[in-house]
């Protein structure tokens, strides 16, 4: 991770323990990170040839009333530093920091199609049982998988899939 983008994320976190809004500044964050996926954006606010006036006026006009005035004063922050480009590494920084505020581990579940949302609540809290500690698994598609799910939270994997089942079972007749 960038150092750049650990200190504002950082300073941003402490302001949000210091307001006592850490929630609120997650949601906001996590709505900033949404729109800036997109590099175009990225690349709009870090252009030296726009008046950093016009890309603070386009900041408030597209998120007054929709973030804390913090952040939306922390985004102008960063336009007038000519920080923009790190938008997106400040964002995952803030939300880690977030995390392991909450105590909640962030992972991916990967499956051959889409698992709806109860389905995923269900996944959740079996891993959370077994980690301890709150888990958010992020859906993926991974159609190599053919069937069953496989889990990735830190660096530990839960791999219940029919390909992993395959495979097991390959070795196991090439081992006889």
């Amino acid at each position: 991770m960038d150092t750049i983008a650990s200190r504002y994320a950082e300073s941003l976190f402490d302001l949000a323990k210091e307001e006592n809004a850490i929630q609120t500044y997650q949601k906001d964050i996590t709505k900033v990170q949404n729109i800036f996926e997109d590099n175009v954006f990225v690349q709009f606010f870090s252009h030296v040839a726009v008046q950093d006036e016009e890309k603070i006026n386009i900041l408030k006009k597209s998120f007054q009333n929709q973030i804390s005035e913090y952040v939306l004063n922390f985004l102008m922050l960063l336009v007038k530093k000519r920080r923009m480009r790190y938008i997106q590494q400040i964002c995952q920084h803030f939300q880690s920091l977030c995390n392991d505020y909450f105590g909640i581990k962030v992972g991916k579940v990967y499956s051959a199609y889409s698992l709806t949302p109860e389905q995923i609540q269900k996944i959740e809290n079996a891993i959370s049982q077994k980690e301890a500690k709150k888990v958010q698994l992020r859906m993926v598609i991974d159609e190599s998988l053919i069937g069953g799910i496989k889990v990735e939270v830190d660096n530990h994997i839960y791999d219940d899939s029919l390909s992993y089942k395959l495979e097991s079972l390959r070795k196991e007749l090439l081992r006889k």
